[in-house]
């Protein structure tokens, strides 16, 4: 999701929130979603070496002595099925 989209999004359930818990304002929504984003370790698979076809990946795994994950896909990831 995209920090501006996640922005109107807490901006959006900010203004469902009763009084009694507080003021939600513009500075509150931006500090939650910057406590939202994702830590250096939790994006840490975004450092992954992708290759673009088979061929490629077995290549690199040869020179680098490395192990191919073939990640396949049939279907949608939305639904859960791989």
């Amino acid at each position: 999701m995209k920090p501006g989209m996640l922005v109107a999004v807490l901006a959006a359930a900010a203004a469902c929130v009763s009084a009694a818990e507080g003021p939600r304002d513009a500075a509150w929504v931006e500090q939650r979603a910057r406590e939202w984003q994702p830590t250096a370790r939790e994006k840490r698979w975004e450092s992954v070496g992708w290759a673009k076809d088979l061929r490629d990946a077995l290549g690199l795994a040869k020179k680098h002595n490395r192990p191919v994950f073939l990640f396949t896909l049939d279907g949608r990831m939305n639904v859960g099925r791989c």
